[in-house]
């Protein structure tokens, strides 16, 4: 008897030991996967052939509950099938390559690169690329951190002009008009071009907001080579006040941005002397005036080698107008 206390007693402590360390082990964390695509299919079984239960859009984060045994070749790719859950609860099967791993801790890094590659489509119906700008503009407005937001929102109008890109006569009006009007006061349309346009301002704008983070001369450069309303005609004066709203402005933010070059070679093709400004009146003669003195201070800081070009044609279009 004394020995079978014992026995119980020693079963007793080591099944209290073992409920203590069963207790100390953190449970395993959910894997978590996410659509890189528009229109992830989602099947009620593992298959090309599964029966579709609905379909999912980009950036839709679901739980894995399963794995295939097998793999399948699916549009040239191959892989897994996973069973997973929607935000929703609804449980289906979706094909691996288009729901890669999901870390919430990278997520930024995740939209990032799941919208680059998106972008590097150019097959991509609009539908698609109004589906990856809205994913975007959603988590943008949920991200706190100033830096992070900074790098969603630089891609996010790019996926906008991405998805205006696409915008042709071969879409129906009623599958694009709601989007763009739902971008608000962003967009604007040009009746000269009939095409919609991102508005210059808002970028202007962004980097102002953003400046000091990498991304801010980003939205700088993007404003100044972004489409705009409007057309010249042949007028001088007036393609000089388009360069210095766009590479002008560029120069006055980051006179020596990554991009200063390649503006500087803009504006001196702007300045190219024909027969069209001697012609000018004494008011274009004026404007034309006024739009060299604003581009010479939009230059002001470049470095002088680097200037010196556009500096001799503007005082060469100077004396080309009697200035």
């Amino acid at each position: 008897m004394p020995h079978l206390r014992l026995v119980a007693v020693t079963l007793v402590l080591l099944l209290g030991q073992t409920a203590r360390v069963l207790a100390a082990e953190p449970p395993k964390a959910e894997k978590q996967r996410i659509t890189a695509a528009s229109g992830v299919k989602l099947r009620a079984t593992p298959g090309a052939g599964g029966q579709e239960v609905a379909r999912l859009f980009i950036g839709t984060e679901v739980r894995e509950l399963e794995r295939s045994e097998r793999q399948e070749t699916v549009g040239g790719k191959t892989d897994h099938w996973y069973r997973v859950a929607t935000p929703e609860g609804q449980e289906g099967w979706v094909f691996g390559a288009f729901v890669p791993p999901f870390e919430p801790e990278q997520r930024v890094k995740t939209y990032v690169e799941i919208a680059n590659q998106r972008m590097a489509d150019e097959k991509a119906p609009f539908v698609d690329r109004a589906d990856l700008a809205n994913f975007l503009k959603r988590v943008v407005e949920k991200e706190s951190d100033k830096a992070s937001a900074a790098r969603l929102e630089l891609v996010r109008w790019r996926a906008v002009r991405w998805a205006l890109e696409a915008i042709s006569s071969e879409v129906p009006k009623a599958t694009y008009e709601p989007w763009a009007k739902r971008q608000g006061e962003a967009l604007v349309y040009s009746e000269l071009s009939g095409e919609w346009l991102v508005k210059t301002s808002v970028l202007w704008k962004l980097e102002e907001k953003y400046r000091g983070l990498p991304e801010a001369e980003a939205f700088a450069w993007d404003a100044a080579t972004a489409p705009t309303q409007g057309e010249c005609e042949g007028y001088v004066p007036c393609s000089l006040n388009m360069i210095n709203t766009a590479e002008g402005e560029y120069l006055r933010r980051y006179p020596s941005g990554p991009h200063a070059e390649e503006a500087l070679k803009n504006i001196s093709e702007a300045l190219t002397i024909d027969e069209s400004i001697t012609e000018l009146d004494k008011d274009g003669r004026a404007e034309l005036h006024k739009e060299l003195k604003a581009l010479e201070g939009a230059v002001a800081k470049v470095k002088p080698e680097q200037k010196k070009k556009i500096l001799e044609q503007m005082k060469a279009m100077r004396k080309a107008t009697g200035g």
